[in-house]
């Protein structure tokens, strides 16, 4: 026998064979091509992952990143502008809004030299006339001469003040008087009396009198008018030697006929 057909036959066997029984043939190994065909091809999986294009691919990454963090803080921003918006809006519904402005009262004002709207009463700091700004009439004042006496708009500092024209041709004194500024007065006791005032003729001698004693005490201090509306003011103090009440008047000497004297926040305090 030759010496090659029992290694061609050892070598047949161990191809055709596995090297252990029950096992299948190792890789690089020839099998059985019965076995070979018996065994099923792969299909296709159960769920395919669809293709997908540049366009959604740039979409996926434009959401995050930089990008995405400008996106959250302007929907922040957006919604924290509703939020505030809502509450300002609720806010000014809910403000109560100011008075109604009494028939006869001025409107308030800030502009400067316009009107403001105060109440007659006592001024602040101790002012012992009740109708000091005339606000709502002339109450408790008198003309002085051949005058009428009336209420007119744009006061110093509120909305209406004082006016004495006189009646006759030719100049004459008028002016407004307040017969008892202070009920009754004590000897010794001191006031100051002050006043706001102005003309329509610029130039104007007006003068600022306290009257006590039954006419016997007179306080006196006069003061000129200057031209357009700016105001004057005129200081007079005055000491009681007897009891009784104290008089006050506003008095221009010489005025021209027509003109008007205007007077404005007369305050008399015990100083």
């Amino acid at each position: 026998m030759d010496r090659a057909e029992p290694q061609q036959a050892v070598t047949g066997a161990s191809a055709l064979e596995p090297s252990h029984p029950g096992e299948p043939p190792a890789d690089g190994q020839v099998g059985d091509p019965e076995a070979r065909r018996a065994l099923p091809a792969p299909g296709p999986p159960e769920h395919p992952e669809r293709p997908r294009g540049r366009h959604e691919a740039a979409q996926r990454r434009s959401l995050g990143g930089p990008a995405g963090a400008a996106i959250a803080v302007v929907i922040a921003s957006v919604v924290f502008a509703g939020i505030l918006a809502t509450w300002l809006i609720s806010s000014a519904k809910e403000a109560p809004g100011p008075p109604a402005a009494a028939a006869g009262q001025a409107v308030a004002s800030t502009a400067q030299g316009g009107p403001t709207s105060r109440p007659p009463g006592q001024g602040s700091f101790g002012n012992l006339i009740v109708n000091w700004s005339f606000e709502q009439d002339l109450s408790g004042w008198v003309p002085i001469g051949e005058a009428d006496a009336s209420q007119e708009p744009q006061g110093r500092t509120s909305g209406s003040c004082a006016a004495v024209r006189g009646r006759g041709s030719a100049p004459a004194t008028v002016g407004l008087a307040l017969p008892e500024a202070v009920a009754s007065v004590k000897g010794g006791q001191r006031y100051v009396a002050s006043a706001w005032v102005r003309s329509t003729a610029p130039g104007q001698q007006v003068t600022l009198r306290l009257v006590g004693g039954d006419g016997r005490e007179v306080s006196k201090a006069t003061a000129t008018t200057l031209p357009g509306v700016v105001w004057k003011r005129v200081i007079v103090d005055h000491t009681a030697r007897a009891g009784g009440p104290l008089k006050l008047e506003i008095v221009a000497d010489d005025a021209p006929p027509g003109e008007a004297l205007l007077v404005d926040e007369v305050v008399v305090r015990l100083g």
